[in-house]
């Protein structure tokens, strides 16, 4: 006989995410937090299952409380209410009542088993996150259990472990005995590939992988593999053998809990949504950064707060997601999407935003001097050689100024007025229009240093989090480029679904959000795990520290040179409009097909890039002088009241931002 305890909330905890949360859509592996009697305790959202009437997310009892208690769970914006406990709860049952041609009069099943009674089931998705969608139920009872269950590979999320791997090792174990009654649980399942189980993950669901592989060396993917709901995790055995221990896992099978309970498992509630933490885009890129810090203080720091610096996810799969985005707006928004949703805002009116930093609003949305920090058309041809002006920066610093960016641009608009287009030479000497990005990332390096030389921590992470967004703008090769949204000299017909007339349009209008948004958001379940790849092996981010304003900026030229190298922006067009243009599925299926890989390879460089920024002025601002006690969880209220500043790393013109470069 051996002691199994209770894996997921009788120790009092705070939740402090593992990984970066969801910002709109609670799942499984969202924590369940309840307070009783001034002490909080979590566990872990296993899937979500419906009695035909309501739907609940099914958890572990002990972490309920008494029905009627308030349940909260958290997202990016922090800790928000759900619903409440349900009366409908499990505890033991005698094993023959559970399987009634199986002997054992003397036995009890211990289940654990609790329902949360969602408040809006609308904010909830049947998938858990990292994982696949949701497979059909792992249905195991009596008349179809086996012995080859043992040693079947088993995966799932907890709140406070993340992604957990594990294998079956026994069937029926028996944890306890009393007073002549033995207490088993369905499942004993070992620890796998480095990860184990801890407290707060209880009620987790544990996925039986029955993946059938096509070729046995080279397994599949995680995204693509057949995982089935089996177990309900509720409680943990420690083993010992040669003096190393081993946190195995006690659990209920599913089928049993759901028919004890009179539920079924819910696998259709906002299926689209994706499993991943990290936003589609570049706004994953500051996730996968965090990992290549070779500082460790700094990256745990970021680690830490990494709820704070990334958004979420595959932009955007669900219909309605941009809205309800937007709707964060007056409140904690994430920093690495504070560029977008909130300085490219007016600061009044039906969609201003407090902190918004544009001047003037028209048809086709706002307009401010933060929108030409976000580009840099530099791969326009020069000089009598052809040269492209990005190649020039790279080639001689005296191009890496304000100044001559600014002759670039008016060399650009003479060019346009000498060939009759009176519109693109009106665009080029447009301030507003002249794209900046290599100087905006300048000015972040230098307030970076100096929030680290102030020791002002708020400060840092705020200002790193944000510069994510910009360097995610350089790993894309479309943000380097004049045909940013397609080749204004060629022109093709298009149908136009709404008029049904033809129309003649611009060479690869509509490439920019078909690439960077819908096929990314499609394809993120493919592409995360080729990001992963490409950075695997590296060590850290692999590239030298630097210690200017100056050189960082010619590093994120150098940056939009690779990308281009590896995804020239023509190959996008043309592949948008050989797959048939507009954002059809037979559309990004076929710009995936061609663009994939190297769409993987050119955001793992954005990441290697971001974390040497993060590192570099961190390092060059003597971050090491910071004690470490003050290298901990931030508020994001505190961090929202930095980045509505106007004055928090101004957002500036060309023109303009010379005075604030050191």
């Amino acid at each position: 006989m051996v002691q199994a305890d209770q894996a997921g909330s009788e120790e009092s905890s705070t939740y402090r995410p593992v990984e970066t949360p969801p910002a709109y859509k609670f799942g499984g592996g969202s924590p369940i937090m309840v307070r009783v009697q001034g002490a909080e305790y979590t566990a872990t959202a296993g899937c979500l299952v419906s009695d035909g009437h309501l739907t609940y997310a099914l958890t572990a009892r002990h972490a309920c409380g008494e029905a009627g208690t308030r349940i909260s769970s958290y997202l990016r914006s922090g800790e928000i209410e759900v619903g409440s406990s349900s009366a409908n709860q499990l505890t033991r049952k005698p094993f023959s009542d559970v399987y009634p041609d199986f002997p054992g009069r003397r036995s009890y099943v211990a289940l654990d088993v609790g329902l949360v009674r969602l408040d809006q089931v609308d904010d909830w998705t049947s998938n858990t996150y990292g994982l696949p969608p949701v497979g059909p139920l792992g249905d195991v009872h009596e008349k179809n259990l086996s012995l080859r269950l043992i040693d079947q590979p088993v995966l799932g999320r907890g709140a406070m472990s993340g992604l957990v791997h594990g294998t079956i090792k026994a069937l029926f174990y028996r944890y306890r005995s009393v007073g002549g009654y033995d207490y088993v649980g369905d499942f004993l399942i070992s620890p796998a590939e480095g990860s184990s189980t801890r407290h707060g993950d209880s009620g987790m669901v544990w996925h039986l992988d029955a993946t059938t592989e096509d070729d046995a060396a080279n397994p599949k993917p995680l995204p693509k593999r057949d995982l089935r709901p089996l177990a309900v995790a509720w409680g943990g055995q420690v083993f010992e053998e040669s003096g190393v221990r081993s946190a195995f896992s006690i659990a209920t099978s599913l089928s049993n809990v759901c028919k004890l309970l009179d539920v079924e498992l819910v696998t259709d509630q906002s299926r689209g949504v994706s499993g991943y933490w990290g936003r589609t885009g570049h706004y994953s890129i500051a996730a996968f950064a965090v990992a290549l810090i070779g500082d460790t203080d700094l990256r745990d720091f970021l680690k830490r707060n990494l709820s704070i610096l990334s958004f979420d996810p595959d932009t955007i799969a669900e219909k309605g997601f941009d809205k309800s985005v937007g709707q964060l707006g007056d409140n904690f928004v994430p920093l690495a999407d504070v560029p977008d949703e909130i300085w490219k805002k007016l600061d009044h009116g039906k969609n201003g935003r407090e902190g918004g930093r544009d001047v003037s609003a028209g048809p086709h949305g706002s307009d401010g001097p933060e929108h030409p920090n976000h580009y840099a058309d530099i791969d326009a041809e020069i000089g009598p050689h052809k040269q492209t002006f990005r190649a020039a920066c790279l080639a001689d610093d005296s191009s890496l100024t304000v100044d001559a960016w600014l002759q670039y641009y008016e060399a650009l608009a003479a060019k346009a007025k000498a060939d009759g287009d009176e519109d693109g030479a009106r665009r080029h000497r447009n301030k507003l229009k002249q794209g900046l990005l290599p100087f905006r990332v300048w000015q972040f390096f230098d307030a970076m240093v100096a929030f680290v030389e102030n020791k002002d921590v708020v400060g840092f992470l705020t200002a790193a989090g944000t510069a994510a967004h910009y360097m995610g703008d350089a790993s894309q090769p479309l943000h380097g480029s004049v045909y940013s949204d397609g080749d204004a000299s060629r022109t093709v017909t298009r149908h136009h679904p709404r008029t049904g007339e033809d129309e003649e349009v611009s060479y690869g209008s509509g490439v920019h959000s078909a690439f960077e948004t819908a096929m990314i958001a499609d394809k993120a379940a493919q592409l995360f795990p080729l990001i992963k790849q490409e950075l695997s092996g590296l060590g850290g981010h692999a590239l030298p520290l630097l210690t200017s304003g100056k050189a960082m900026a010619k590093a994120t030229v150098e940056l939009m040179d690779k990308v281009a190298g590896i995804l020239e922006p023509m190959r996008i067009l043309d592949s948008y409009e050989q797959a048939g243009a507009g954002t059809r599925k037979a559309t990004l299926d076929g710009m995936w097909k061609d663009l994939g890989d190297d769409t993987a390879q050119v955001m793992a460089l954005g990441a290697r890039y971001l974390a040497m920024l993060w590192e570099s002025a961190w390092v060059h601002g003597k971050g090491s002088d910071i004690p470490v006690r003050k290298l901990t969880d931030q508020n994001p209220q505190e961090v929202r009241a930095r980045y509505i500043q106007t004055s928090f790393i101004p957002s500036l013109t060309l023109d303009k931002i010379g005075d604030e470069l050191t």
